[in-house]
């Protein structure tokens, strides 16, 4: 049995959390946990977007008492041989992390973004967030979600970052 294998394992959606640009090694990290604190999202806390009118595929979800779980995996990981057969074992999302201050062109991290996503062929969500943008690197983002939270907690960061990416 692999190390990190446990029962909870194939509930979980793997996330990659990918440094784009140039990024302290530190800084990534801090970027990194920021996204651990929110491995568990309760069900309560979104609400399904269908009517009730539609017919919902998520009508037998327990939307007072079940959560999302999250794996994030820093960096991504090599595709999985069993990945046809274990569905758990396939990266869902990227997430692209840019610190803006080293990375001016952003651009240059589109595309550099743009083509590690070629890599995830299982991923269904790509996002990219740029932290700490400049004034010029605002006017230019088209397809980076800038954050600038100047005055909030890591740990409030990370949770906006989260709902940003469950609803976009």
């Amino acid at each position: 049995m692999e190390p990190d294998v446990s029962v909870e394992t194939s509930a979980m959606i793997r996330i990659a959390i990918i440094p784009i640009g140039k990024i302290p090694h530190q800084t990534l990290r801090d970027y990194y946990s920021m996204f651990l604190h929110h491995h568990t999202i309760p069900l309560s806390s979104i609400s399904s977007f269908y009517t009730e009118e539609q017919k919902s595929p998520f009508t037998n979800q327990p939307w007072e008492t079940g959560s999302l779980r999250f794996k994030f995996v820093l960096g991504g990981a090599p595709p999985s041989p069993w990945e046809d057969f274990q569905s758990n074992r396939k990266i869902l999302a990227v997430i692209g992390v840019c610190h803006c201050p080293l990375s001016p062109d952003l651009d240059s991290v589109i595309e550099e973004f743009d083509g590690v996503c070629k890599g995830y062929a299982s991923a269904r969500v790509t996002r990219c967030f740029g932290f700490f943008p400049c004034d010029s690197q605002v006017s230019l983002s088209l397809r980076c979600i800038l954050v600038n939270f100047l005055f909030l907690n890591w740990n409030r960061i990370g949770f906006v970052i989260i709902y940003i990416f469950l609803i976009l």
